[in-house]
């Protein structure tokens, strides 16, 4: 019996010490790890119109951050993006980027509201200058002037 538990007490403490030193290492390995793969089936960086031939362009998916920058497509990844109603009936949009550099980058963001036809509601905002430092998220916000906004398309481009 004696034997019983001696093993089992060792595989206890063998498994104990295995998961402190997972636990550890993966503390000090949190940093961001970003995939580009998935980003780049999702279709073409850059600018897209939708032309009335079919299967000749692809169309900018609405409510969503598109990086129309081919450079800073490559540095940067949208983590995620949300859309809320104030109180006044306004929309807020809200995107969360991700610096996947070692380096601090910097980028332009900014946001056109469209209405439930997808014509442009209101003005686009004022480009905004979004910093980054190294591996590390940054948020940016915009708020509609509108109550009618059916969708909207947060823009990224390079900052230089």
């Amino acid at each position: 019996m004696k034997t019983h538990i001696g093993r089992f007490a060792v595989k206890t403490v063998m498994g104990a010490a295995a998961a402190l030193l997972l636990a550890q290492a993966a503390s000090a390995q949190n940093v961001v790890k970003c995939d580009f793969r998935a980003f780049k089936k999702l279709g073409p960086s850059g600018p897209a119109i939708v032309s009335g031939v079919r299967g000749t362009m692809t169309p900018i998916a609405l409510n969503s951050v598109q990086i129309i920058d081919k450079n800073i497509a490559k540095k940067i990844l949208p983590q995620g993006v949300f859309a809320r109603r104030t109180d006044t009936g306004t929309l807020e949009v809200m995107a969360r980027l991700i610096n996947c550099t070692d380096y601090p980058q910097e980028v332009l963001v900014r946001t056109s509201f469209m209405d439930v036809d997808q014509f442009p509601a209101e003005p686009e905002t004022a480009w905004q200058r979004v910093f980054l430092q190294p591996r590390s998220t940054a948020v940016y916000r915009e708020m509609s002037i509108s109550m009618d906004i059916g969708y909207y398309l947060i823009e990224v481009d390079e900052g230089e």
